[in-house]
């Protein structure tokens, strides 16, 4: 397994092995069980390439990004362990590079759940998966179906400027307490995490009374209070279609409930198909 930091020698390494197809998998580092799972899902015979970045434009809140997890020398070991062949960390001169990318128009689905509440979080989103993608031109990249509005965002951008790229959605994966797994959860003590299981029980419980044809809001309004009984401070609870991150109505069928949440200060979310 190969690594670096320089652009430089990304592109030396890319021209050595220009014969082959390419799997990259973006990432934040800290890698889990999540990670995991994306590199495991490239397509055999593909070169892996994962990338770590911290991309401060996707944090709207500094303490946020000055507390996310950085475990580097972690991250290259399971790398390695899972068979990548490259992992990129890239330097300070790809920050600039991201500066680039001006008069950026978001499609109308970025503008609901964490679109609303955090302001510019999509555009860094942007422009990180347009330079790797740019830079590398996978043949494919493996993006979590946790992050449900990103994957429909990462599509939007694929679709539009690299129609060749075959986006590859990989299933949530959780603890056995059905806790979604997230860098964020390593900041959350014992009892913080006792408390992160109510998450998905709450939508699994919404999920169910809706197949009953219970009243969404009715129903949200009361599971927000069990939450917030609990110390869990709800940013938004949704029930959206998934193609468009329209307000579900009529066919249901094909729609999911998307929640964000805070637990001592921790913001998580989660997402559930009806």
């Amino acid at each position: 397994m190969e690594s670096t930091s320089s652009i430089k020698d990304l592109y030396k390494y890319l021209e050595f092995n220009s014969d082959k197809k390419i799997t990259l998998i973006p990432t934040m580092g800290n890698l889990h069980k999540g990670h995991l799972k994306l590199i495991e899902k490239a397509p055999a015979n593909t070169i892996k390439i994962v990338s770590i970045y911290i991309n401060k434009l996707q944090f709207n809140n500094s303490n946020d990004y000055d507390c996310y997890p950085k475990t580097i020398n972690s991250d290259i070991a399971k790398c390695q362990v899972h068979n990548v062949d490259m992992v990129f960390m890239p330097d300070e001169s790809f920050a600039k590079s991201l500066n680039e990318y001006k008069d950026i128009h978001l499609p109308k689905f970025m503008n609901c759940l964490c679109g609303e509440t955090r302001d510019g979080h999509f555009i860094g989103v942007y422009k990180i998966i347009r330079n790797l993608f740019d830079m590398i031109k996978p043949n494919y990249a493996c993006f979590g179906l946790k992050d449900f509005q990103q994957l429909l965002l990462v599509k939007f951008v694929a679709s539009k400027y690299f129609p060749n790229l075959d986006i590859i959605e990989v299933k949530t994966i959780r603890n056995k307490e059905k806790i979604a797994l997230s860098s964020r959860l390593n900041r959350l003590d014992k009892k913080s995490l006792v408390r992160a299981e109510s998450i998905f029980f709450s939508l699994k419980s919404i999920r169910q009374k809706i197949i009953d044809g219970a009243d969404f809001n009715t129903v949200k309004e009361e599971e927000i209070q069990k939450l917030e009984s609990k110390s869990i401070s709800v940013e938004y609870l949704e029930h959206r279609m998934n193609s468009s991150l329209d307000v579900a109505k009529g066919d249901i069928s094909n729609s999911s409930l998307f929640i964000a949440c805070y637990i001592n200060n921790v913001r998580l979310i989660d997402n559930i198909q009806i």
